[in-house]
C-alpha cells in the first residue's frame, strides 16, 4: 500500500467516534498464507497447497481463518499512533477480540481495511479503547470483521487525542455516519464451496476432544515476524494473544475437519493471562478442550465453549466459536 500523511481533523470530544480507512489495498500473497499457517500450526494442505486447495473448490490458498487480524493490527496500530500520545505497539494489551467470517481469504485476494474507534475511557496512566474492523475485497464487499477491546498504556498525564500526528500513515480518515457492522450472512451468497464437516452424531454437552500444542520461544518469534515483519528476529519471552487466537482457531478447524467451516470466534482473556510465559528451554503446553453449546439441524449451525489450560490456568476468561456443518 502507497504510505502516506495522515490528517486526522481536529474533533471537539477526545471520546467521540473516529472513522479510518486504508489508502488502496493489500494483495494476499500465497507465501503470507503459507508463512502465517506455519507460524500458527495450521496443517490443513489447503493452506499450503494449491492443489489441494483446488481440489475442495478453491481458487487459491485458503488462509487460514486468524490471517484477517494481520491486517487489523497493523491499522490499528497505525490509528493508536495517530490518536494516543507516546504509543508503543509493546503497550497494547487485548482484552477481548471477536472474529466473523463472511468467507475465507484466499491467495490473490485484494483488500482494504475499514477501522472505527468506537470509543476511549482514559484512566491514570492506559486508555480502553473499543475498536471495530471491516475487510473488504476489491469489489467492496465485507469478507471479515472484527472487534476488540484494548488496553492501551500511555504516558502519565497523557490520553488519547486528536489533531496530526507527526509520522506517516497509510490510513485515511472517514466520515463517522454509522457504526461498522458485518452485513447478516443470510442475504450473502459467495460463490465458494460449502465446508466439509461430518462429525458424526453431536448433542448438545457433548465433549470435544482433547488437544494438546506445544508453543517453543522459537514459534513465538516466527509468529511476530510473520504477523509485523518490523519485529522479525525479535526475542520474546510470551505467547501473545494473536496467537493463542490462531491456535484456538487450528484447534477447532482440525477438529471440525475443514477450517473453513469455523464463521465466528470470540475470546476474553483471562486476568494476568495475555501473555502466556514462555522460556528458551522450557515450551509451554496448551491444553485444549471444551463443549459442543448449542446446536441447529435446520440451520447446519453449532456453537461451542473452548477451553484452554496451561500450567493449570486458564488462558481465557470464556471462548466460544460458531460453525457450519456444509
Amino acid at each position: 500500500m502507497v504510505s502516506a500523511s495522515l490528517d486526522v481533523p481536529p474533533v471537539t470530544s477526545l471520546h467521540g467516534e473516529h472513522r479510518f480507512r486504508t489508502r488502496g489495498d493489500r494483495p494476499i500473497a500465497a507465501d503470507e498464507i503459507r508463512e502465517y499457517a506455519g507460524a500458527i500450526g495450521a496443517t490443513d494442505p489447503i493452506h499450503c497447497d494449491e492443489r489441494a486447495a483446488a481440489a475442495r473448490g478453491f481458487d487459491g490458498l485458503v488462509a487460514p481463518p486468524t490471517f484477517a487480524t494481520t491486517v487489523w493490527m497493523r491499522a490499528e496500530e497505525s490509528t493508536l499512533d495517530a490518536l494516543v500520545p507516546g504509543f508503543h505497539n509493546g503497550r497494547v494489551v487485548h482484552a477481548d477480540r471477536t472474529l466473523e467470517i463472511v468467507r475465507p481469504l484466499l491467495a490473490g485476494d485484494r483488500i482494504s481495511c475499514d477501522i472505527g474507534f468506537e470509543s476511549f475511557r482514559h484512566y491514570r496512566d492506559y486508555d480502553v479503547v473499543s475498536v471495530t474492523t471491516l475487510l473488504r475485497d476489491d469489489d467492496g464487499q465485507v469478507v471479515t470483521s472484527g472487534s476488540s477491546t484494548l488496553l492501551v498504556h500511555t504516558q502519565p498525564g497523557t490520553c488519547a487525542r486528536s489533531g496530526t500526528p507527526g509520522r506517516a500513515h497509510d490510513l485515511e480518515p472517514v466520515p463517522a455516519q454509522r457504526r461498522l457492522r458485518t452485513p447478516q450472512r443470510d442475504r450473502i451468497q459467495p460463490s465458494l464451496p460449502r465446508p466439509l464437516v461430518d462429525l458424526g452424531p453431536l448433542a448438545v454437552g457433548a465433549n470435544l476432544p482433547a488437544d494438546t500444542v506445544t508453543v517453543a520461544a522459537d514459534d513465538v518469534v516466527r509468529h511476530a515476524g510473520v504477523v509485523d515483519p518490523r519485529r522479525s528476529g525479535t526475542t520474546t519471552g510470551a505467547v501473545p494473544g494473536m496467537l493463542t487466537l490462531g491456535l484456538v482457531a487450528g484447534y477447532l478447524g482440525r477438529w471440525l475437519g475443514d477450517p473453513t467451516a469455523l464463521t465466528k470466534l470470540r475470546v476474553q482473556y483471562a486476568p494476568k493471562m495475555h501473555y502466556l510465559p514462555v522460556e528458551s528451554d522450557a515450551p509451554a503446553s496448551i491444553l485444549f478442550g471444551g463443549q459442543v453449546g448449542w446446536l441447529s439441524s435446520r440451520r447446519r449451525m453449532v456453537t461451542v465453549v473452548v477451553d484452554a489450560l496451561s500450567k493449570g490456568r486458564k488462558l481465557f476468561g470464556y471462548a466460544t466459536a460458531e460453525a457450519r456443518l456444509g
